[in-house]
């Protein structure tokens, strides 16, 4: 009787796409930019991946994860794509409080500051003013953390930071006034699809280009490896990041 090594087959086409989208990363990315996504990341981790340093591949088991989070993300774009087409055919009954764009995968370059990235969701009304909201998908510990009876006493920072990045890309790109755009993280749990949206103050939006400018200011002064700062401010910035940074085996 055949067996199917399913395991096996989703794990080597998980390794095809991850090849797929790191090809395509780097002929949009040639070396140029920063991701947005790394936002609040130690300093060291972005000049090795700005400077194309190969790190540790992801195991199995977190390739699996982080493709279950792709798939909520496509599939709430998805939903976003058919809401926008579906007021579009009743444009004609809408009142004006429904005169707004929908932006899924919205794509933001902020030269000043080094950076590139895109937002799940941007929408922008006739007024002139944004809501930018980032799905985050989460397990339940980590959703207990956040909204049980035992909340966190901080908040996630890397999110808030990475929000805050979308937020000045979009003002940028949209000349929208900083103080006309709201910022909502939409946190997924896994375990039974439960959906929260928490709101993250605009003041991320100043503490994200002060990250910018900070690591630019910097990394601009390393020439080479041995150039790197070790164990002083933002290096690293949570202890924790060591032990799952892909480039802790070169790292020194």
């Amino acid at each position: 009787m055949l067996k199917l090594e399913l395991t096996d087959i989703y794990n080597q086409y998980l390794s095809e796409i991850e090849s797929d989208n790191k090809s395509k990363y780097e002929k949009k990315n040639p070396g140029l930019y920063y991701r947005a996504s790394s936002a609040g990341s130690c300093f060291k981790k972005h000049w090795f991946a700005i400077n194309g340093y190969e790190g540790k591949e992801l195991d199995e088991k977190s390739k699996r994860l982080l493709r279950l989070g792709t798939i909520v993300h496509e599939d709430i774009e998805k939903a976003i794509n058919w809401y926008s087409n579906q007021l579009s055919k009743n444009v004609s009954s809408l009142t004006p409080e429904y005169d707004v764009h929908f932006h899924t995968e919205y794509e933001i370059i902020i030269k000043e500051l080094g950076v590139m990235g895109s937002s799940d969701i941007v929408v922008v009304d006739s007024d002139n003013k944004a809501c930018v909201l980032d799905v985050k998908t989460t397990h339940s510990y980590k959703w207990k953390m956040m909204f049980g009876r035992n909340k966190e006493p901080k908040p996630s920072r890397m999110y808030e930071l990475q929000l805050g990045t979308y937020a000045i890309g979009v003002c940028n790109q949209e000349d929208i006034k900083p103080e006309d755009i709201s910022m909502y993280l939409i946190y997924y749990k896994k375990d039974d699809s439960v959906m929260k949206p928490v709101e993250v103050n605009n003041v991320w939006m100043d503490n994200a280009a002060e990250y910018w400018f900070t690591l630019n200011e910097t990394l601009d002064m390393v020439k080479e490896e041995s150039d790197l700062p070790r164990d002083t401010l933002n290096v690293p910035i949570e202890q924790w990041e060591c032990r799952y940074c892909q480039f802790e085996q070169i790292c020194n």
